[in-house]
């Protein structure tokens, strides 16, 4: 059964909606990885004209935007965010930032002479509660200066390693370190085969293949070849360092910042060596691209069940994930396999 792909996009006033909805395309990029996440949507500078005005006269950057697609009636909220660019070309792409286009905003000065990694975030991000998940002394001090809320934990993430997600709703601020995040959502996708037996036996389970096209390459433990410098704090906010992985030049090189999870060298060692276990796996690399269901983001946990090499299946924490919609080519989800859980 086919059911035709569906959006509603609302920017300020203005709401986009069903088959007709003008929209060209849309873009949502989420990544574990990146401090914000950014949409794109494409509309046709020619849309319908209101009250003898044009769409530009309609909307304008800061505008609230929100995403929703689906399937016939079934829509869900994919991006919520604000208009942070209108593009001045034929079509018109609209860029668009989640809630961390309003701290970009922002513009702080102070000098702390002794402070903690807690007192430098409530600083910045007054009147939200600030969780203690990453909180570290900073005895050497921290100077903002003429820098936004953005702009400081930008900086404060690549020093410490620390991850962070902005609730403006609920005005919190969360933070943690990626080696100890987990998926809300675990979701299968399926390989498909032209086995009949095998897919009467999938069937039986109530899966069916949903795998459009993918650039997995299934690679041995024994091959990947990772250098890891790991880096911690101890209790007076000293730098620690370990080193452990393959020494060979043509290992890949990555730096871990563990932050005050390890305060000794022995208790970063631990943790080095648990991350390195966790990248060095037999199992998939690369991407997978499917529909716009299962609903899969960036932190949520895919299970991939593949019927003709069963010996290969795994569940895989998602790296990142670019969605796609658009009129003639539907709705579509990348997703990027990180380490194997």
């Amino acid at each position: 059964m086919f059911v035709v792909p569906k959006s509603e996009i609302t920017i300020g006033s203005v709401r986009f909606y069903g088959e007709q909805a003008g929209v060209n395309a849309v873009t949502i990029k989420e990544s574990v990885d990146s401090l914000g996440n950014s949409a794109t949507v494409t509309i046709p500078r020619n849309f319908q004209r209101k009250d003898g005005k044009g769409i530009l006269d309609y909307i304008h950057t800061g505008d609230k935007v929100t995403i929703r697609l689906g399937y016939g009636d079934n829509l869900y909220t994919e991006f919520e965010g604000y208009l942070a660019h209108i593009g001045d070309g034929t079509p018109i792409v609209l860029e668009i930032e989640d809630e961390w286009y309003l701290f970009r905003k922002t513009r702080f000065n102070k000098n702390f002479q002794s402070t903690s990694l807690k007192e430098v975030l409530q600083f910045v991000f007054p009147g939200y509660t600030i969780d203690d998940n990453v909180n570290s002394p900073i005895p050497e001090g921290y100077t903002i200066r003429d820098a936004s809320a953005y702009d400081v934990v930008k900086a404060l993430r690549e020093q410490r390693g620390f991850f962070t997600r902005v609730d403006v709703e609920q005005k919190t601020v969360s933070c943690f370190y990626p080696f100890n995040y987990k998926g809300v959502e675990t979701h299968t996708y399926v390989f498909g085969t032209r086995n009949c037996t095998l897919l009467d036996e999938l069937r039986k389970k109530e899966l069916a293949p949903n795998i459009i096209s993918n650039t997995l390459k299934f690679v041995r433990k024994e091959d990947i070849k990772l250098h890891i410098t790991a880096k911690g704090q101890d209790r007076t906010g000293k730098t620690i360092v370990e080193e452990l992985g393959d020494n060979s030049d043509d290992a890949t090189k990555r730096t871990m910042n563990f932050g005050t999870e390890c305060q000794t060298k022995q208790a970063l060692r631990e943790r080095a060596q648990a991350a390195l276990d966790k990248q060095c796996f037999d199992g998939y690399e690369g991407k997978i691209t499917g529909f716009g269901v299962p609903r899969v983001h960036a932190g949520d946990a895919v299970k991939l069940v593949d019927p003709e090499n069963s010996e290969r299946e795994g569940t895989y924490l998602v790296k990142a994930v670019t969605i796609n919609y658009g009129v003639g080519t539907g709705f579509r989800r990348e997703v990027e396999l990180s380490y194997k859980i």
